[in-house]
């Protein structure tokens, strides 16, 4: 991992764990459909509208939703490790993060700590491309709830979020590369770095 991406991650890290000592369990205390669905599809959403045209907002950068969007899912993955010990073998092992997965950043810094923020998959594509490749990826999350089919298995659900995380983390990247001004001003709020 570069530098940059290392500071990145950093900022990610620092930011979630002050909203989640704000917010606390708001992102989920409603249930899977209810707060973990709809704070992704309004991320998804915000993006596509953003990336569609739409001005951002003073306060928040396109690349500031972006990275809001696999920090959800990251957050859903630890949920899901809740919801199944299966899912939380293959999420953390016998690692040191501890039930529950979702309670806290923990569990949370030990999935972004393995997010691949360099690989050649993940900083290739132009951001029309990336984007139409995550909005895809959220439609395959989203179906695993159509009420024909019923709700999908645990398994599926976190397979679709994990391939929704790395389609996000592509956008990112091509984001950063469109934009460095933007990545920049991100990188701007590791603490110590405010000028």
């Amino acid at each position: 991992m570069t530098s940059t991406d290392a500071d990145f991650a950093e900022v990610v890290r620092c930011l979630h764990q002050a909203k989640d000592a704000a917010y606390r369990d708001a992102w989920k205390r409603r249930g899977e459909v209810i707060s973990i669905l709809a704070n992704i599809a309004r991320k998804a959403d915000r993006l596509e509208y953003s990336l569609g045209g739409a001005p951002p907002t003073w306060d928040e950068t396109w690349l500031d939703t972006a990275v809001d969007l696999p920090v959800y899912c990251l957050k859903y993955q630890t949920y899901l490790a809740d919801l199944d010990t299966s899912m939380a073998g293959l999420l953390f092992g016998a690692g040191t993060v501890s039930q529950p997965y979702s309670g806290g950043p923990p569990g949370f810094d030990l999935l972004l700590s393995r997010a691949d923020l360099e690989s050649p998959e993940v900083g290739g594509r132009p951001v029309p491309e990336a984007a139409a490749r995550a909005f895809s990826r959220f439609g395959d999350l989203e179906a695993c709830f159509q009420a024909l089919s019923g709700t999908q298995p645990t398994g599926a659900r976190l397979r679709r979020v994990q391939a929704l995380t790395d389609a996000a983390l592509c956008l990112i990247a091509a984001l950063k590369r469109a934009h460095p001004e933007l990545h920049a001003r991100f990188l701007a709020l590791l603490p110590g770095r405010r000028g």
